[in-house]
């Protein structure tokens, strides 16, 4: 069985991720916000192949990415089991409103003991450990710290009690248990391969008279068999003996504090191959852990002599303090740096670097650099077959970063998809592009058009909008969901709807240090609607706001939370398992703290105003006291109602999910295409229109062909500035032209790279490409696809009104809609082009 072990780093806007390779099934320890975009493009991944899912910890950096995982999963009808501490079924059952019936199965593990998780493949023993109430883990301890050792008592396995199944997606009320508040548990586990069998030696089955066929299926599965003469035969007669499975530790121990319950698992920590440390430096540099890990090295002496593989345990060591930064998002960063060379001013350049620490290991004499390794890039360790168990290699992220040649693995993807360009050698592209005399006269442009905005000494530079995400629906390479950061001119921040991995991008386009004063100076975050592309960041964001204002000492006041009452709702019942300081304001409702946050942004007025999309969906106009007037349409068909509240307003970011070619698919499932943005930017009278919210099928700027020029295309980590609004619609044609000379080369490359492959391999098959289908069952199909999603919406509240909140006399009114426009909603047109 060919089996590895992989792992990432603590890369700051991704969180560390453990993967479990087998030939037929794959595992990960823990899925963290930001899980599916940073496994796009990674080799070995198969998310059609996930078995289960085992969680260390109740934080947002172990779970925030299941929701999403689980939302995209359920195409696959695959059912797929989560282990994880007592609370875990809390995430789905607080997320139940938008998460709807996932085959998924939560189990719980017993905190008091270690349980036995088995598989066909793998056996999983779980380490619950726990804060100690008596901590005497610093250094200035430690001469008493053998005797200490001595009254830890070792944790004692059960044999028979499995974890409990506490929730069931098809069956979301099964066997739950209402409890409000739970411990801080955290979970580690060990995991060992079943024993590897020895090869099988046919002849010598041949020569015993065993018929060929199921009966060779037998021995080789560890069953006796009866000859043609009726004489047992038995595997051993026929085999070489089976060689011990390999295994594998993940030891999550964020602090001193849960260091004397990790210790009494000690004595199950032996023959490891590779434990993944997931500890800070100030835990991986006290004294006791470091013998915990001499003691581990030394329990596992024996793998030295076993097999042909690389003997001797692994500690392959993760934390932000040790280890390197990897980008999590290869494909997006490339493609800023394109945009970057045409205009600097709008994607600025991050430099700010995380500093690595060496590991000090006290001058050990069992622990060095060959067995203690701080993770770099994605790090493997081979299990299986058991000769090369123990074997490290560094392998690049990503398949489109050339690095490193010498991943097998990415050849045979290289292989399976002959012809893919590699991202890389786009920088290339871009140069060429520019250098020609077209590229030229654009450059020259816009460099044109930037002196003179610059030189404009009235310029008004706030609000700064940073868009986090321009994409719709799920992740991609490219494109986050939705997320609009913005910021003031006093440093004060406010989020307009907040995706997963709202945090990710925030830390991509800050770097690490200027993060945390962007964080702890957001004040407001409202959300739109409850679909998950629109809020499931939330949690990250109050998570990392709170440990910053710890880290810095820095009191801050709780985030407030405005939105529908099931996003508030969702947030409470997150916090029984979640720390989360915040304050959450139903829509409509009036507080004094909604006031209060308003006063302090400086804020004049604000109206909600319910638009076309699902139930309790809403957009935004706001107005500050310098009379700059902002709205957001969060998801909705073209919103005459949305249009009159925000009348003249000075900018308006309006989604776009499809082309104008696509407007049944808009019709269908309530969104804009770019023409009907642009209109409703018309009828708003807007000074500009940002358009944002785009399909994942649309990677690359697109060129529209509208009389308009007073628009711009949104993409992800776009800061700008109002004065820099004339720039984003100068971009809209030379990028489209850039990509499309782009997506020519790399065709005519893939082209060069098939003819090469046939020279050398004339009998090499390639997949045709699919061809479009544009008969009547196929276009008839696609009106019964549209007209589901029709059938969903049609139950949406129609009579909602506006609600209008004035800042300054701290009062709320409401404004009736008398547009109709949510029941006259256009049918889907049946000689459309789809």
């Amino acid at each position: 069985m060919k089996s590895f072990f992989e792992i990432t780093g603590e890369n700051g806007d991704t969180p560390t991720t453990s993967y479990l390779f087998s030939d037929s099934d794959r595992y990960f320890f823990d899925c963290g916000e930001g899980f599916q975009k940073f496994t796009k493009g990674r080799p070995n991944i198969t998310l059609g192949k996930v078995k289960s899912l085992f969680i260390t910890k109740l934080t947002w950096d172990c779970i925030g990415g299941l929701i999403g995982l689980f939302l995209t999963l359920a195409e696959y009808n695959i059912k797929i089991k989560v282990y994880g501490p007592k609370g875990l079924h809390k995430l789905f059952t607080a997320s139940r409103e938008f998460q709807y019936s996932l085959n998924v199965e939560v189990h719980e593990i017993d905190t008091d003991k270690v349980q036995i998780i088995k598989d066909e493949l793998f056996i999983f023993y779980t380490l619950p450990i726990f804060k100690s109430t008596n901590n005497n883990n610093n250094n200035n301890n430690m001469n008493n710290h053998s005797d200490n050792n001595n009254e830890i008592k070792e944790s004692i396995i059960d044999e028979i009690g499995l974890p409990k199944l506490t929730y069931y997606g098809k069956r979301p009320n099964f066997n739950q248990e209402n409890i409000e508040n739970y411990q801080e548990p955290i979970v580690c586990y060990i995991g060992k391969t079943k024993d590897f069998r020895g090869k099988f030696y046919p002849e010598k089955a041949e020569a015993l008279g065993v018929p060929k066929g199921i009966a060779y299926k037998h021995l080789q599965d560890g069953n006796s068999v009866l000859n043609k003469d009726g004489v047992t035969i038995t595997p051993e007669q026929v085999m070489q003996p089976s060689m011990k499975g390999s295994k594998i530790a993940v030891i999550r121990c964020p602090s001193l504090e849960y260091l004397d319950s990790l210790l009494k698992h000690t004595h199950l920590f032996k023959d490891i191959h590779v434990v993944n440390h997931i500890t800070p430096q100030s835990v991986l540099t006290n004294d006791k852990y470091i013998k915990f890990m001499e003691t581990i090295t030394n329990q596992s002496l024996s793998l030295a002599s076993i097999g042909g593989g690389s003997g001797g345990t692994k500690h392959i060591i993760v934390n932000e303090d040790n280890c390197e930064r990897s980008t999590g998002c290869l494909s997006s960063d490339i493609q800023i740096s394109k945009l970057r060379k045409f205009i600097p001013q709008l994607f600025p350049i991050n430099d700010t670097q995380r500093q690595q620490l060496p590991i000090d290991l006290k001058d050990s004499k069992i622990l060095n650099s060959t067995n203690i390794i701080p993770c770099k890039d994605a790090t493997q360790i081979t299990l299986g077959p058991p000769q090369n168990a123990g074997e490290i290699q560094f392998l690049p992220m990503f398949l489109n970063n050339n690095n490193n040649n010498n991943n097998n693995n990415n050849k045979n993807n290289n292989n399976n998809n002959c012809g893919e360009d590699n991202e890389d050698n786009n920088g290339e592209v871009i140069e060429e592009f520019i250098n020609t005399k077209q590229g030229q006269i654009f450059k020259n442009q816009l460099d044109d058009k930037i002196k003179e905005i610059e030189s404009n000494c009235e310029k008004v530079c706030f609000p700064k909008i940073l868009f986090t995400g321009t994409g719709s629906s799920i992740p991609s390479r490219y494109r986050n969901v939705t997320g609009n950061f913005i910021t003031l001119k006093d440093g004060s921040n406010l989020l307009l709807d907040a995706g997963e991995s709202t945090f990710g991008q925030l830390y991509r386009f800050f770097g690490p240090i200027e993060v945390k004063k962007q964080l702890i100076n957001l004040k407001m975050i409202w959300i739109s609607h409850l679909h998950a592309d629109h809020h499931l960041g939330i949690p990250n964001l109050m998570e990392k706001r709170q440990q910053y204002s710890k880290e810095l000492n820095v009191e801050i006041k709780p985030l407030v939370i405005i939105g529908p009452n099931s996003i508030v709702q969702w947030i409470k019942d997150l916090s029984s398992i979640i720390e989360m300081n915040f304050i959450g304001i139903t829509i409509g409702k009036e507080t004094d703290e909604f006031y209060e946050i308003c006063k302090s942004l400086d804020i004049k007025c604000v109206t909600m105003v319910p638009v076309i999309h699902c139930n309790f969906a809403f957009g935004i106009v706001i107005e500050w006291n310098d009379g700059f007037k902002l709205s957001y349409s969060g998801d909705t068909r073209p919103c005459k109602f949305l249009s009159e509240m925000g009348k003249h307003s000075s900018v308006q970011i309006h989604e776009a999910t499809f082309e104008d070619e696509k407007r049944n698919d808009a019709i269908s499932k309530r969104h804009s295409t770019v023409g009907e943005a642009l209109e409703v930017g018309r009828n708003m009278n807007c000074n500009f229109s940002l358009l944002t919210h785009f399909s994942q099928r649309y990677p690359n700027l697109k060129m529209g062909t509208y009389k308009d020029t007073n628009y711009g295309l949104a993409i992800d980590l776009l800061q700008i500035a109002p004065y820099q609004y004339p720039l984003v619609y100068r971009m809209i044609e030379p990028f489209s032209l850039l990509f499309e000379d782009e997506a020519q080369k790399k065709l005519d490359r893939k082209q060069q790279n098939i003819q090469q492959t046939l020279i050398q391999n004339p009998n090499k098959k390639f997949k045709a490409a699919k061809q479009p289908d544009d008969n009547i069952d196929s276009l008839e199909k696609d009106t019964k696809r549209l007209e589901r999603y029709q059938r969903k919406y049609k139950k949406v509240e129609s009579n909602l009104p506006a609600y209008l909140y004035n800042i300054i006399s701290k009062s709320l009114s409401t404004v009736e809609n008398t547009f109709d426009d949510l029941n006259n909603q256009p049918q889907i047109d049946d000689n459309d082009d789809f």
